[in-house]
């Protein structure tokens, strides 16, 4: 039992010793604290919001749990220009995709009446697709062009008739690099079906805290700009090409400002 004892003490040491030193095992253990606080969190949320399944309202808690989560990483959001987000009426909410850890900022600025729209893959992500599902998520089959466009016609009619909000990520996938992919034209395309504004919100690099390729996960501070609604009065799914191309652009112009004043603080205090 003492020796058992000993060995289970000497290798707690090691890995405290190992994480201190090694930024590749830091990265990793907290990305496993990380994943592993969201799917222990989904399953209670599951639970409480059992008897309103499928329902928006219920992404309060989630918003909740995320909030305390991020203090615990050290993680500073500001959020500028939230009275964008401030409408009765429906819009769609697109923003870029960094990481994982875009879930803080998604749910820090998430608008009341409002889904998401999610690759089909993450509702069989344990307890989380599920927790996602109660939450009023509508996952979409990216590899099938026809279910897609069905999905996106009925949530076009979803949002008409209830008046929600829809946030997507128009890159489709994460991005781990400077700037933007590509933008998809599924979130324009359901923003001209239903006739509904788009409202961009830009995350700002987050190179200050976060680096994949260097495996860096450590405490830092993110800046979030919400921009105008952009009005889809009158256009057409002829216009969805051009107005997917413009906001790629405005948002991409924001990421590079608000990006480089995150960067200028380093710069001049450490004379680089």
């Amino acid at each position: 039992m003492e020796l058992l004892l000993g060995i289970t003490l000497g290798l707690l040491f090691m890995i405290l010793v190992l994480y201190d030193q090694s930024n590749t095992l830091k990265f990793y253990i907290k990305f496993g604290v990380y994943y592993g606080l969201i799917t222990a969190l989904a399953l209670p949320i599951s639970l409480v919001c059992i008897f309103r399944p499928a329902n928006v309202k219920n992404i309060w808690i989630v918003v909740s749990c995320m909030k305390m989560i991020r203090k615990l990483f050290g993680i500073e959001i500001e959020v500028r220009g939230r009275e964008h987000l401030k409408s009765e009426e429906p819009y769609i909410l697109v923003s870029n995709h960094q990481s994982s850890l875009d879930f803080f900022g998604m749910m820090e600025i998430f608008p009341e009446r409002c889904t998401s729209l999610a690759k089909k893959e993450l509702f069989y992500a344990i307890f989380f697709g599920v927790a996602a599902w109660m939450c009023g998520t509508i996952f979409i089959d990216r590899l099938n062009h026809d279910k897609a466009l069905g999905t996106l016609e009925a949530t076009a009619k979803i949002i008409k008739e209830k008046k929600l909000k829809v946030y997507i990520f128009p890159e489709g996938t994460r991005n781990s690099e400077s700037g933007m992919l590509p933008f998809k034209k599924g979130a324009f395309y359901l923003a001209v079906q239903a006739q509904v504004p788009i409202v961009p919100v830009v995350f700002s690099t987050y190179s200050d805290f976060y680096c994949k390729r260097d495996k860096r996960f450590e405490a830092g501070k993110c800046v979030i700009q919400c921009l105008p609604k952009i009005s889809t009065k009158g256009l057409t799914a002829a216009d969805v090409g051009e107005l997917t191309e413009n906001v790629r652009k405005d948002m991409l112009d924001v990421f590079n400002q608000i990006s480089l004043e995150m960067r200028q603080p380093k710069l001049i205090n450490g004379f680089k």
